[in-house]
């Protein structure tokens, strides 16, 4: 059985262009400081 490998790319894409996270995150307040598309890359 081989392992499941997640779909990083896909995600990554999703993430950056279909919803311009860097934009959202930047605007609300209680996210503009924790979370950046470094740190979403890193968990990710």
């Amino acid at each position: 059985m081989s392992d499941y490998k997640a779909p990083l790319r896909d995600m990554r894409f999703v993430l950056n262009e279909v919803f311009d996270v860097a934009k959202l995150w930047s605007e609300l307040p209680a996210l503009a400081e924790v979370v950046d598309v470094d740190t979403a890359a890193a968990i990710l």
